[in-house]
């Protein structure tokens, strides 16, 4: 959603109108200013990524140390 977000304020496309961004052909065209701090969106972005690989290598890590309940092969009953 962020990138998505970064995207459209930059002029990179995916705006709510699904197109991109064209640039002005001539001086008397109306100049469009991005709504969003691009560069502070995507570091979010970047940042909420990293968050998640690391909270994702903390859970496969977790399955592998935590031993089952039951039987030592982790077989119930």
């Amino acid at each position: 959603i962020l990138t998505s977000a970064a995207d459209a304020a930059s002029g990179r496309g995916g705006g709510a109108g699904g197109g991109s961004y064209a640039p002005r052909q001539m001086r008397s065209e109306l100049r469009q200013i991005a709504a969003l701090p691009i560069r502070e969106v995507r570091e979010r972005a970047d940042d909420t990524a990293r968050e998640l690989r690391e909270l994702d290598a903390r859970i496969q890590r977790a399955n592998w140390e935590v031993e089952l309940v039951g039987e030592p092969d982790g077989t119930e009953g």
